[in-house]
């Protein structure tokens, strides 16, 4: 069996569009800032994981992911 692997940075993986300038300085919207982004990034890896892709090992930058190769099955 042969696999295919995939890097993304944190950064990009968990990127949102949050024009808003505003100074946030509410406890509250720390809180719910949190809860965007983990919405967020487990719709992506749901997404990934719809194609294959297998999340393998996290580090302070980087996800790795791997999925078996459609060809070598």
């Amino acid at each position: 069996m042969k696999f295919e692997y995939k890097v993304l940075n944190i950064s990009d993986f968990i990127k949102i569009d949050d024009s808003s300038h505003e100074l946030r300085i509410e406890e509250g919207n720390k809180i719910n800032q949190d809860k965007e982004h983990s919405d967020i990034t487990q719709n992506k890896l749901n997404e990934l994981g719809q194609n294959g892709w297998e999340l393998i090992s996290i580090t302070s930058q980087r996800l790795f992911f791997k999925r078996s190769n459609q060809d070598s099955v």
